[in-house]
């Protein structure tokens, strides 16, 4: 059974969003026997910007709506296009990256169809018919939820970070397919008067290593050692939810279920139980290794390496020692 895929490319100060690059790299490679396609919405000077980005990502054809009126997201304007779109070229499967507009794109979109959707998805599979089986956080994050629609397309959002980052580069140029759409007949409920868009914030989540502090470390002044470890060997620091809570970290680096999701080639956690919230956000991290008193915490059963002992102490022995080793290098 051969399956068509379709992701919705979205375009953010003139670069290609990086969930969108992640759906298409796990469609790719993991759905077995399906063509995988792509869709974007833009007017002509966007396209040209991200013209060959797009020709290196791993996809059969690429739909490309264009229109003056695209140059930035509309709500009314997009989805009532996209839904066009999805009417008349119908994929099995539909699948739109949780960002900001996406959130918002996507629950337009359904309802217009009158299709089902499953939102913020942090698993996709297909199985044995063909249907796409989207796993999301629920109950708070406590449960996996593994949906099945009862509509076609079966659609879904997907958070970003949800799969490894890979690289798209392809050798395959996608069959490009130029659509102008009627809209003359889109009731536009607001326009966009102007639009600044907001400086890009660096990405950490695909750092090669993140140095993550939990309730464990008991202090703040003990999570501030997080930040010093990480400068100490070029890591990126992150925090649980707990943490952030108490002040001890920024939102900016939560890691988890309501935070961002990961996928460093190692995760060094200190003082981090691991609830289902947590381990949603770090499960595409290649190595991860817990640092804990608990023995019975339920990151130390899913760590590559767990080691029981104070998380603040061993925070300490290794920014000393490795200052040590710092400072000798610079004699």
């Amino acid at each position: 059974m051969s399956n068509k895929v379709l992701v919705y490319v979205e375009i953010n100060n003139n670069k290609i969003e990086k969930v969108s690059k992640e759906i298409i790299a796990k469609a790719s490679e993991s759905f077995v026997n399906s063509e995988v396609n792509a869709v974007l919405i833009s007017d002509e000077n966007t396209y040209e910007h991200v013209y060959n980005e797009l020709c290196g990502l791993n996809i059969s054809k690429l739909y490309v709506i264009v229109d003056k009126l695209f140059d930035s997201y509309n709500t009314c304007l997009f989805s009532d296009v996209l839904s066009n779109f999805l009417r008349e070229n119908t994929p099995d499967i539909f699948l739109i990256g949780a960002t900001t507009n996406g959130r918002d794109l996507a629950p337009r979109t359904a309802s217009n169809l009158d299709i089902g959707l499953t939102a913020d998805c942090t698993d996709l599979q297909i199985d044995e018919n063909g249907n796409l089986l989207a796993t999301r956080p629920t109950y708070g994050g406590k449960l996996l939820a593994t949906i099945v629609s009862r509509t076609k397309p079966n659609f879904a959002t997907v958070r970003s970070g949800a799969f490894a980052c890979t690289d798209l580069n392809s050798d395959k140029e996608p069959e490009i397919i130029k659509i102008n759409p009627n809209v003359n007949n889109i009731d536009a409920l607001f326009q966009v008067i102007s639009c600044k868009p907001k400086p890009q914030a660096e990405d950490w989540t695909c750092a090669e290593i993140i140095v993550s502090g939990g309730l464990g470390l008991n202090s703040k002044d003990n999570f501030d050692l997080i930040y010093k470890l990480s400068e100490l060997i070029g890591a990126k620091p992150a925090a649980t939810r707990a943490a952030v809570e108490l002040g001890w970290a920024p939102e900016s680096i939560q890691v988890g279920q309501t935070g961002s999701s990961v996928s460093p080639k190692l995760y060094l956690a200190f003082g981090i139980s691991g609830a289902m919230q947590h381990m949603v956000g770090i499960s595409n991290a290649d190595k991860i290794i817990a640092i804990n008193t608990n023995t019975n915490a339920p990151i130390m059963s899913q760590s590559d390496i767990a080691i029981v002992a104070d998380a603040a102490a061993v925070l300490k022995d290794m920014i000393e020692k490795l200052s040590v080793k710092s400072k000798q290098a610079h004699l």
